[in-house]
């Protein structure tokens, strides 16, 4: 998948299979406007070195990494379809300067340099890459440093993998087109909402932990998208580290906000049912899951690799996979549907796991969570973010330990923010409700590990002898935890 980019900010599942989307709908863009923002900037590009420090060294533990504040739109936009739109099938080539990084880069980050106080052809453009140019494989990430004087400003770049062959080959246009929408749609429609009703972001009881957004556009036929967001590689925000299971503070602080999350849904959804309409998107990758031969085939290869690792004994649990085998993909198309969760679907983030996320410390204590990447986000059940994270980021002991804990962590932050958006739990989305979407949906767990686990059991197939066994130990845990909680 490339060298590491500046934001270790991944969509697990298009990292996977990004190359399988699509479906019968037509492109769609969203006016942008850089035509008309093109100010004379300098530009110089550089390139950073293997930890991604440039002259002023960044400590290693923390990374280029993104603030939980109010996403504020830049950008004019036209209403974007819930539809997933196409790629043209005649490849794209971008408009590159002789630095070898694309035009519409550069015009997006002139545009909101005057909207941020520098004055037109005043300002120098400095660009910075965490990874050699072309090696992306889901999305590039580009530090821009905007100077005027004494004065600077430092943004990350999210585009589309430079190199025009990748990018045609793995069809990633409507995953950026599903993240634009979440920052200039239905991030800002949930935070208005919440403000409407008396919850702001000092109160530290609503949802508003995803980036700051300064633009977020698309336009498909170009096959051109760019989002810029805050860098605050030097505040402290880092991310754990993904080979490792998650503890319980950095868990705990993942349910409070999915809690939060799911509430804005169940309030909007019964007092805004106009503005809700647009948080009804469908899961991005689901067409692909069930029409491509080649993830059928890396599909089945992990299943049968799972099922490899039950000892002789556990016969009821190999059974239980064989079957899941004949209805796999049938069963990834109704769980992740809308209508299967009614009367509780909810806008969820969609790739829940613990790469995309990144968290801030005192005195070594995680105090704050921003869920990144949102190309995945989809209206589904809210059972499945759980399941994502929990039975794919965290291990054996922790579940047998804190899993009854995880969840009422879950649903009582769900329930205080509800009541204050003047929602009622006990009626809109009871306990038992939950409990029942999980068992409904807990065949989801398995699914995601299946994708995740030998990624983040085997980072390097040239290093760790170990990697193997751990997989192994982690894989067979989480097939016996699903089967004893009825969920396989």
């Amino acid at each position: 998948m490339g060298e590491e980019t500046p934001v270790h900010e991944r969509s697990a599942l298009s990292s996977t299979a990004a190359e399988q989307v699509s479906t019968e709908h037509q492109p769609a863009s969203v006016k942008t406007g850089l035509e008309d923002a093109k100010p004379s900037v300098e530009v110089e590009a550089v390139v950073l070195d293997a930890e991604g420090n440039d002259v002023e060294a960044i400590p290693q533990e923390v990374q280029p990494v993104m603030t939980s504040i109010e996403v504020q739109l830049e950008t004019t936009s036209t209403d974007i379809p819930h539809q997933i739109a196409v790629p043209p099938e005649s490849g794209v080539i971008y408009q590159k300067r002789s630095d070898g990084m694309p035009q519409f880069m550069y015009d997006a980050v002139a545009r909101i340099a005057p909207e941020q106080g520098f004055t037109p052809g005043q300002f120098g453009i400095r660009f910075e890459s965490g990874s050699s140019k072309g090696d992306g494989f889901v999305a590039e990430m580009f530090r821009a440093t905007i100077t005027e004087g004494d004065r600077k400003l430092v943004v990350l770049c999210k585009i589309p993998p430079i190199n025009d062959a990748h990018r045609h080959q793995f069809g990633l246009m409507p995953l950026f087109d599903r993240e634009v929408t979440s920052y200039s749609k239905l991030l800002p429609a949930m935070y208005e909402f919440q403000r409407e009703k008396g919850v702001t972001e000092e109160m530290d009881i609503g949802f508003f932990n995803a980036p700051q957004c300064y633009l977020a556009y698309a336009d498909l036929p170009k096959e051109e998208s760019v989002i810029i967001m805050d860098d605050l590689r030097l505040k402290e925000y880092r991310m754990w580290n993904k080979l490792v299971p998650t503890n319980y503070e950095h868990a705990r602080l993942l349910m409070i906000q999915l809690g939060r999350l799911h509430a804005v849904s169940f309030a909007m959804r019964e007092q805004r049912p106009e503005v809700f309409e647009q948080f009804k998107v469908p899961d991005p990758l689901n067409a692909m899951m069930r029409t491509n031969e080649g993830f059928i085939m890396m599909m089945n290869m992990s299943l049968d690799r799972a099922i490899g690792t039950l000892e002789s004994h556990e016969e009821k649990a190999r059974q239980k996979l064989l079957k899941l085998k004949e209805t796999m993909f049938d069963d990834i198309s109704t769980i992740t549907s809308a209508e299967y969760a009614e009367p509780y679907a909810v806008l969820g983030h969609g790739d829940c796991w613990i790469n995309n996320m990144i968290y801030s410390y005192k005195r070594g204590v995680p105090t704050e969570i921003v869920l990144l990447d949102w190309q995945l986000c989809r209206y589904a059940s809210p059972a499945l973010d759980l399941l994502y994270f929990i039975f794919v980021c965290t291990d054996e002991a922790f579940r047998r330990q804190y899993y009854d804990e995880m969840l009422r962590i879950y649903y009582n932050s769900l329930g205080q923010l509800l009541e204050k958006l003047g929602g009622d739990p006990s009626r809109q989305f009871p306990f038992t409700a939950l409990l029942r979407q999980l068992k409904a949906c807990g065949k989801f767990g398995i699914l995601m590990a299946l994708l995740i686990v030998p990624m983040i059991c085997v980072p390097d197939m040239n290093e760790a002898t170990d990697s193997e066994e751990k997989y192994k130990t982690r894989m067979a845990a989480i097939i016996r935890d699903l089967i004893k909680y009825g969920y396989l």
